[in-house]
């Protein structure tokens, strides 16, 4: 595909990648087996779609931009074990997968993630604004609901840098790509508060932040007491934290960091 047709068809926030070593460095990385599936989110311009089928695997790939579906055609009959779905992936069910491999579109990251947080898979190579990897990392200045979130959902390692120069149209920062793997919400003890708090919190993600706090402290209390904590009791102990009644009234999800990190502060000190 051409630098004329990519200016043209980047309508959706698209960078797309065009470096074939980066490619072959994100393939590897994910170590692909042939009973593996696999979902891939922004199909694109197809370079990392074909790399990514070259491996045998059963491949979903996700793409909004249904301009690029006669570019696509080529690849689907190249490639029998190859499935593009030109719908918007946020706003659909996921199949069950094991792997997701992807470059990520930097404008869907947050929700992608949000969304990811909800699925059981293996694991995903993704590449993302570097300043997003970051903030996932909790290795930026200042701390963000990012860096709450994202330690009670999965562990994630920084892998390698992607330069500007990996990309057309280039973007204005680098890239990065992570390992993102999901933890298992048994696996949080209950002696990490925060966490374990977080987790619960996030799972009522569209509650309102006190209902969602009465079952977490429910949850909590039961599993440290070894006897069921009961609705009484937790609203009682939610009553001594004297969080302010607009960040309780607000969903969990529209929280804002200095809202979520104060309520934990709180939680951590008294539970």
């Amino acid at each position: 595909m051409n630098k004329k047709y990519i200016d043209k068809v980047s309508r959706f926030g698209q960078h797309f990648m065009i470096d074939p070593d980066m490619i072959d460095t994100i393939v590897e990385f994910a170590d692909i087996k042939d009973t593996e599936t696999v979902i891939e989110i922004g199909t694109g311009t197809g370079i990392l779609t074909e790399a990514i089928a070259k491996t045998g695997c059963a491949l979903t790939s996700y793409e909004i931009d249904t301009t690029l579906e006669e570019h696509h055609n080529h690849l689907k009959e190249k490639y029998k074990n190859i499935t593009i779905v030109y719908e918007n992936a946020l706003k659909i069910e996921l199949p069950e997968f094991d792997k997701i491999v992807a470059n990520i579109p930097y404008n869907i990251s947050e929700p992608l993630i949000l969304k990811l947080s909800k699925c059981d898979f293996k694991e995903g190579i993704l590449t993302v604004n570097k300043s997003f990897a970051e903030k996932m990392l909790n290795m930026e200045r200042e701390s963000s609901l990012l860096s709450l979130f994202t330690p009670a959902y999965f562990d994630v390692e920084f892998l390698e840098i992607v330069p500007k120069s990996s990309f057309e149209p280039r973007p204005r920062i680098s890239s990065a790509i992570i390992n993102i793997k999901p933890i298992k919400k048994e696996n949080i003890s209950e002696n990490d508060k925060r966490l374990f708090i977080t987790r619960n919190l996030f799972d009522q993600r569209t509650k309102k932040t006190e209902n969602a706090l009465l079952e977490a402290i429910i949850d909590y209390k039961t599993l440290v007491d070894k006897k069921r904590y009961t609705q009484n009791e937790s609203r009682e102990f939610l009553n001594t934290l004297e969080i302010d009644d607009k960040t309780l009234e607000k969903k969990v999800i529209m929280l804002s960091y200095e809202e979520l990190s104060t309520l934990l502060d709180k939680l951590e000190e008294k539970l």
